[in-house]
């Protein structure tokens, strides 16, 4: 018993160390196998300036990062081959950056989760649990 309690501890304090980089509040929308849809979170930084190189999971056929951008009254979607996450963080949302499911392996229904691995260039990989849920 001592030792599981020694390794929680230790588990705690790894959780809450100072300048690790996290991934919070991480939320897909309900979407239709073969269909798209899209991620968002919040990128916690507590460190100095990291890079998003790529986010990666089987949910879709594929995983990109997209930045929305308004030209006038049209709306288009650019890929980004990285995003800069400045010391602070950084915030995935709808109608700004966020990550684009396109084709959809299964439905996505509100209660539903599914993993993303975000990789960076300093911090490595997080996994993340995304819950589906309506916007």
């Amino acid at each position: 018993m001592t030792k599981l309690l020694s390794i929680l501890f230790v588990l705690a304090l790894t959780a809450c160390q100072p300048g690790v980089l996290r991934v919070e509040e991480a939320w897909g929308r309900p979407g239709v196998a073969g269909e798209n849809s899209g991620a968002y979170f919040r990128i916690v930084n507590p460190g100095g300036e990291d890079t998003l190189l790529s986010v990666v999971g089987d949910v879709a056929a594929a995983v990109e990062i997209h930045q929305t951008v308004m030209e006038g009254d049209i709306v288009r979607m650019e890929m980004q081959d990285s995003v800069v996450v400045p010391a602070g963080g950084l915030e995935f949302e709808p109608g700004d950056l966020h990550v684009m499911l396109i084709g959809l392996r299964q439905d996505l229904e509100p209660g539903d989760s599914f993993p993303l691995t975000l990789n960076f260039e300093q911090a490595g990989p997080v996994v993340v649990n995304v819950e589906v849920r309506q916007p």
